[in-house]
């Protein structure tokens, strides 16, 4: 990648000039730092280092002007994301950054990484749960026959799915499908449901409908884990508590969740076909598409979602001690903690414990290293440099991680540092480099370099980066 079109300086000239167009006036230097991919592009833009300059206090004129101007680069992406740091001056001289990212790993918006993955394809442990068949029987309720009279009234022209189309779902789920779902699709295979009539249009008290979606629709995908999550660093510290009832299994997702329709406003509603010891088979769940993991129960049956129409979607449980911020809140079921103060902690006492797969450490925050290489289910940590150079050296970095973070250190962001990190850790599992490009319009200098310092004397990330 590092010979493509993308590392060519040319390609960036025009983005580094609209850069320094639509910096305000007297502006010295302008630095923009992102990440672009083959279908979108965002980051901060700063003016002259001023951090309280915002990308929204540009006009939409020289929004639009920017917009034009990187849209040639997200062609050369080549399908992945890349990390990128552009200065110009008022002088006109460019400097560029490119961060080639491989496919498992993320750069942040604010300039630093975000984290990186040891094991291909591997996710964080909620999203690797598979659901569990406590054989559950349907609601009393269902009534396919209702069903198929409220959805043929609210759609008179609507066409039904087949019957075969129907049985290919079930033979792909491995599992049957509710007679009253089997009984919506038969009535409509598409199109909005609206059950709510009169005063309460207006009423939010009131369940409005849903919008049917389609068996061959691609709702679905946001039920893909990485979908979900997006980031390691996201999905690493989520925790799924159980239903306080037992109807609803504690997974981040479930392959026996069906997509049955959605809210308009991107919230899912899904048939639950594997659902806790108390729960009914083909239960309604509600996935909100601004949370990361899990989903709320609704309704018994797609039957009493619909004729029954209740007005208040249950809320997942809490369990103390799932994810704490400190040390002595640690208990057997805690699976993340966060850790951070002025004052660093002992981590000795971890060693052994059962569930704990989530650990993210502010600079400075512990001490006692070793010991996590002693915690099994350990498979995330998150770190400054300086700590992970630590652990780096004394190889005492945990054998089971996954995937590792960075934490930035006093607040700020040395990303050839994170770089140089991230590489050690990622060679250590056989897994590609970080790749960094410099470019710059600046001239050569007529003189040659002075030799390089002995690497003795390096800092340790130029040593590593060479």
């Amino acid at each position: 990648m590092a010979d493509s079109p993308l590392h060519e300086l040319d390609a960036w000239l025009p983005f580094a000039e609209a850069l320094r167009r639509t910096a305000p006036d007297g502006t010295a230097e302008t630095v923009f730092t992102g990440t672009i991919s083959p279908s979108s592009w965002g980051g901060s833009t700063l003016d002259d280092g001023d951090h309280e300059a915002r990308w929204a206090d540009r006009s939409r004129e020289s929004r639009d002007l920017l917009h034009d101007a990187v849209d040639p680069l997200l062609a050369l992406t080549g399908g992945r994301e890349h990390g990128a740091r552009v200065a110009v001056t008022d002088t006109g001289e460019v400097r560029v950054r490119i961060v080639d990212i491989p496919a498992d790993a993320s750069f942040s918006m604010s300039g630093g990484l975000g984290s990186i993955v040891f094991v291909e394809g591997a996710c964080p442990e909620p999203y690797r749960r598979e659901p569990v068949d406590h054989d559950r029987p349907a609601s009393r309720d269902v009534d396919p026959g209702a069903v198929t009279a409220l959805v043929s009234a609210a759609l008179p022209d609507a066409s039904g799915a087949s019957s075969e189309a129907l049985d290919a779902v079930e033979a792909r789920l491995g599992r049957r499908l509710p007679s009253d779902v089997r009984a919506l699709y038969l009535a409509a295979g598409d199109g909005a449901l609206v059950l709510a009539t009169g005063e309460e249009v207006d009423d939010a008290e009131v369940f409005y409908g849903l919008r049917i979606a389609p068996l061959d629709s691609d709702a679905a995908r946001y039920l893909d884990p990485v979908a979900r999550y997006l980031d390691w660093s996201f999905g690493a510290t989520e925790v799924v508590a159980p239903d306080p009832g037992g109807r609803v299994q504690a997974l981040a997702v479930s392959s026996a969740w069906v997509v049955i329709g959605d809210d308009w406003g991107g919230n899912l509603y899904v048939a639950d076909l594997a659902p806790g010891p108390t729960g009914t088979y083909g239960q309604v769940l509600f996935v909100d598409h601004e949370t990361s993991a899990g989903a709320s129960w609704v309704a018994p049956s797609l039957t009493e979602l619909l004729a029954g129409r209740p007005v208040e979607v249950g809320r997942p449980g809490t369990v103390p001690g799932m994810s704490v911020h400190r040390l002595d809140d640690v208990t057997p079921s805690t699976e993340v903690l966060r850790l951070g103060g002025a004052e660093a902690v002992d981590l000795g006492p971890l060693a052994g414990h059962p569930r704990l797969r989530t650990i993210v450490v502010e600079p400075g925050a512990a001490t006692g290293l070793d010991a996590l290489a002693r915690v099994p289910a350990l498979e995330y940590l998150a770190a400054d440099t300086e700590t992970w150079r630590a652990m780096l050296d004394a190889g005492q970095v945990p054998p089971s991680l996954l995937a590792a973070g960075f934490t930035p250190s006093h607040g700020e962001v040395y990303l050839l540092g994170q770089i140089a990190v991230a590489n050690s850790l990622l060679e250590r599992w056989g897994r590609p480099r970080i790749i960094v490009t410099e470019l710059s319009t600046a001239p050569a200098p007529d003189e040659p370099a002075p030799a390089p310092a002995p690497p003795a004397r390096l800092p340790w990330w130029r040593r590593l980066l060479g």
